[in-house]
């Protein structure tokens, strides 16, 4: 049976873990995507679980005014169940509302952890973060540090998706006053009602004009592979009026850039229709085209 160490602070956390060791210990907090691993025998237990449980700086939603910026900060111990609940994050951020909502069954999302879901770098929320670039707080054993959610992964990647010894505090974004024609949408394809990763989420906020002009737009993709930022298809958007030949050049963008991988129940390139038609045919009703329902918030 592993040992269950219980810090009650980050300092404590972190002395416990230079104690033992980097590859000598797993950090727990809801523990439901480990669990899964374990019983599938893709990953052994470790012979040290860390709880946080009781670190305080991770089990709390806070709004607060750093450097004339309005930020939410979600600890990486919030479970899902809490951030569906957060009146902050429903009025700021309903996207990451939809995502922690489509997350597996009540049960799950009771435990699960919105640092658990992040850390795996296939949850279902990344692709809501990425779209309102969500930055990372990092515990480097003296400082807590930023870091954006996105420059984490790609550099995640690069590495060969070996993590260093950080503790992974919480995140924070950016609120943004309420801006007419602002749209925000979070969607997602999965094989049923599970705590299995999605075919395919996308996520994307912006503004459309009183002109029909896109602007400011983020659009994001997961599903195979980790999610990613589709800054191609932002640039073909930007400031550009709905017309169908946009549209197909949009759709033909996303394929070529999101850089899904096969599993055994669809292939790469079927993920990559998926993600090009939901994010498209969002864009299509964001736009008020006859036959699609207008979505767009603050108008």
């Amino acid at each position: 049976m592993p040992k269950i160490w219980r810090p009650v602070d980050l300092k404590e956390a972190w002395e416990i873990q230079n104690e033992l060791g980097l590859g000598n210990y797993c950090y727990v907090a809801g523990g439901t995507w480990l669990r899964t691993q374990w019983e599938a025998n893709l990953c052994s237990m470790s012979l040290n679980l860390i709880s946080l449980e009781n670190v305080s700086e991770m089990t709390e939603i806070q709004e607060q005014v750093s450097n004339g910026k309005h930020e939410i900060m979600i600890g990486s111990s919030v479970s899902l169940y809490r951030c569906l609940k957060s009146t902050l994050l429903n009025q700021y951020f309903p996207p990451l509302v939809a995502a922690c909502k489509k997350i597996a069954a009540p049960s799950i999302r009771n435990q699960a952890t919105i640092g658990g879901n992040i850390y795996t770098t296939a949850g279902d929320t990344i692709p809501s973060l990425l779209i309102v670039k969500a930055e990372l707080l990092w515990f480097n054993g003296v400082d807590i540090v930023a870091e954006p959610l996105e420059q984490w992964l790609i550099t995640l990647q690069a590495n060969q998706f070996k993590r260093d010894n950080r503790i992974l505090v919480g995140l924070k974004m950016a609120t943004e006053e309420d801006v007419k024609g602002a749209f925000l949408f979070f969607t997602k394809v999965g094989r049923r009602e599970t705590f299995t990763s999605s075919l395919v989420s996308v996520a994307g906020k912006g503004t459309l004009t009183s002109a029909g002009f896109f602007q400011n737009v983020t659009l994001a993709a997961g599903g195979g592979g980790y999610p990613i930022r589709l800054s191609e298809a932002e640039l073909e958007l930007e400031n550009q009026c709905f017309s169908p030949t946009l549209f197909q050049q949009i759709y033909k963008s996303i394929v070529v850039e999101f850089q899904a991988t096969a599993d055994p129940f669809a292939s790469a390139d079927y993920k990559k229709a998926v993600a090009a038609n939901l994010i498209t045919s969002e864009l299509y009703k964001i736009s008020g085209q006859p036959g699609g329902e207008q979505r767009v918030v603050g108008s």
